[in-house]
């Protein structure tokens, strides 16, 4: 049996909460937190983009459009949350609240797009449609990290510190 839209869903949701816990992880050296970090964010910003591109032909479907418009809002506000966390200094505890802060709205979008929006798509789209979405979805998240940056933004402030420091 194929993989249906759900499960891609959950994946990529589950791979964001992992490597969210790995960024409150209080023995982590700042390498593994920068790593963890590039992991969310390449894992967030492919989702984001595939989920938006795969989704735009639903915005004409009138009971699709307000959930639609709330995962999008959604994903700006995880993409906020991702800006602050980058900004701030690895394993402090403005670190870790920003990180906490960011895996709760991952935690949320989780929830409505796997129990509110992913029904309601396959109510109102109908099987054909919602059946290609699986397949759509996935092969724009390949896409979408192949055009992105494989390593994680650094804060030059935070880089000569740590230099400095040693």
């Amino acid at each position: 049996m194929p993989t249906d839209f759900l499960s891609l869903l959950r994946r990529d949701h589950s791979d964001l909460q992992h490597e969210l816990t790995q960024l409150l992880d209080p023995t982590a050296t700042v390498a593994q937190l920068r790593s963890s970090l590039d992991g969310v964010r390449l894992g967030l910003t492919a989702h984001a983009e595939a989920e938006e591109i795969v989704l735009a032909r639903f915005e004409i479907v009138p009971a699709l459009q307000v959930l639609l418009a709330q995962a999008r809002a959604a994903h700006l506000a995880e993409e906020g949350a991702l800006s602050a966390l980058i900004m701030a200094r690895p394993g402090t505890v403005t670190w870790r609240d920003r990180a906490s802060h960011l895996r709760e709205l991952v935690h949320h979008h989780a929830y409505l797009e796997e129990e509110v929006l992913v029904p309601a798509l396959r109510h109102h789209a109908g099987d054909h449609a919602f059946e290609g979405l699986a397949g759509a979805f996935a092969t724009e998240r390949l896409r979408q990290l192949a055009m992105l940056q494989p390593s994680a933004p650094v804060f030059m402030p935070f880089v000569l510190a740590e230099a400095r420091a040693l």
